[in-house]
């Protein structure tokens, strides 16, 4: 990463309109399986140089159209066991931001109730005044954990022994963020 600069000074919240957060996993070994969150929430705070950014995305609005495997994923022990853990968050403890706008992000993902280290790179785009006189920036976002480390642990074997489902998760954050005054 090139040099650090820090581009933000103040606080940052989420336009959930222009924003998403996704993950992908292997299915089968024959394609990948991708889901959103439709309710998702951000802040940015900047201040004196140190940098926070806090996320959450609520379980029950994955964007599974089947209502049984909806069901599954949100409500089972296997998964998100929202009725107990409703909110998956996430704080970073690390904020580095190049020069050539590139981000690394480490933080902390908490699922089910559990807590796990997580580092993603990506990209930012510093603050700029849109159409309307606002403070916007970017803030695009990449990560690749294993889901076992919060204890999504379902799986079946195929017929052929390997696994149903992939362990690695990809995790993407496409964030657009509004100064707030």
């Amino acid at each position: 990463m090139a040099t650090a600069v820090q581009p933000f000074e103040g606080t940052y919240e989420l336009d959930p309109n222009h924003s998403s957060f996704q993950f992908e996993i292997e299915h089968l070994n024959l394609s990948t399986f991708r889901a959103s969150f439709a309710e998702i929430d951000a802040r940015l705070v900047a201040h004196e140089g140190a940098v926070v950014l806090e996320g959450e995305a609520r379980a029950a609005s994955i964007s599974i159209v089947d209502p049984a495997f909806r069901e599954h994923v949100v409500h089972g022990d296997d998964f998100f066991e929202a009725d107990a853990h409703p909110v998956l968050t996430f704080r970073s403890t690390r904020v580095e931001l190049g020069d050539d706008r590139t981000a690394t992000v480490s933080g902390e993902l908490a699922i089910r109730g559990v807590t796990g280290n997580v580092e993603a790179s990506g990209t930012f785009a510093p603050p700029t005044t849109d159409p309307f006189g606002r403070s916007r920036a970017g803030l695009e976002l990449r990560a690749t954990v294993d889901r076992r480390t919060w204890g999504l642990n379902w799986q079946v074997p195929l017929p052929d022994g390997s696994d149903a489902l992939g362990w690695e998760v990809e995790i993407t954050a496409h964030l657009e963020l509004v100064e707030q005054a």
